[in-house]
């Protein structure tokens, strides 16, 4: 099977369709997600999954952690949901954008940051969230979102910036919650790309990110090399959606060995699994996972298209 890979020595296959499994498992927002990846939201499963989201929409304008209406509003799944409707291309100013944008915007924290809503309980090991203290990763997320939607001039966009200029750890880098003192590499690369976007590309925080970016690189590659793994948040935890960023250039080839290296280790079927998700394949790591591999040009989205429509006939893989 052909992949149309132009960076890699030798073409990378999935081993199975991960569609079967999406379709089956994902939510209406991961099935959105990855449609709009292979381009293919003007299917039955897109309408639906976008019809789906919008049904939850809570009085707030906010859309609940687990999409069952009347569910406390989550701040990172709206602001997920936000992301991939602009994605979409649904209007900025329309009701359905408008209302979960203001209710997002009035979540911000007086040190600029977001937490989670306090009204949902969050699993104790869930460390690297919290609904007490601000975030820094779900706030990197909203500023990228104000970033695509044009409002970098805006009180809030100028809050964030701010927010990651004081919380930057004395050695360099970010905590995944504001207050931990330990390094959180994932976070730290998003925040160091957005600040090169937002600043500029040269800031001495954006060069000690991507300091950290290769230190933590360097020692994944030769973990990977050594003992391998099948995590799939193991192998893209320092990878982007899409290549253009500052931490690393497109076609670079630590990169390129780490997701070819992951699409080795799709499971039987057709999804990937990672450390919190109990030893079964999980629906968002897959989607991100599937992104990856597409936007850095290890798998064509072409593959992934003929696989979609595939699994809607009921074909096999």
């Amino acid at each position: 099977m052909p992949t149309g890979s132009l960076s890699l020595s030798a073409n990378v296959e999935l081993k199975k369709s991960p569609f079967p499994f999406l379709l089956s498992k994902g939510n209406p927002l991961s099935l959105l997600q990855i449609l709009a990846t292979i381009d293919r939201l003007e299917t039955r499963p897109g309408f639906e999954s976008l019809a789906a989201i919008i049904s939850t929409q809570n009085e707030d304008g906010a859309f609940p952690r687990d999409f069952q209406k009347g569910s406390p509003s989550s701040v990172k799944i709206t602001y997920r949901v936000l992301r991939t409707l602009h994605e979409t291309g649904i209007d900025r100013h329309s009701f359905i954008m408008d209302s979960a944008l203001n209710w997002l915007l009035r979540q911000q924290s007086a040190d600029g940051g977001w937490r989670e809503n306090p009204r949902i309980n969050l699993p104790e090991w869930m460390t690297w969230e919290s609904t007490s203290k601000s975030v820094t990763w779900y706030t990197c997320q909203i500023g990228k979102l104000l970033q695509e939607l044009g409002m970098q001039n805006t009180k809030a966009f100028r809050k964030i910036v701010e927010f990651f200029e004081s919380s930057e750890l004395k050695s360099g880098g970010w905590s995944s919650v504001v207050g931990l003192d330990e390094l959180d590499a994932d976070s730290t690369v998003g925040i160091g790309d957005f600040l090169a976007q937002a600043i500029e590309r040269d800031h001495p925080a954006v060069s000690r990110a991507k300091k950290i970016f290769d230190s933590r690189m360097a020692d994944l590659i030769e973990q990977v090399k050594r003992e391998g793994t099948e995590d799939a948040y193991e192998l893209t935890h320092l990878i982007f959606e899409k290549p253009q960023n500052s931490m690393y250039r497109k076609g670079d080839e630590r990169v390129l060995t780490l997701l070819k290296t992951l699409a080795e280790a799709q499971r039987n079927d057709g999804g990937w699994f990672t450390f919190y998700s109990k030893g079964k394949s999980d629906v968002p790591i897959t989607v991100f996972s599937l992104q990856a591999l597409v936007s850095h040009g290890v798998i064509d989205k072409t593959v992934l298209q003929k696989m979609f429509n595939n699994a809607l006939k009921g074909k096999s893989p």
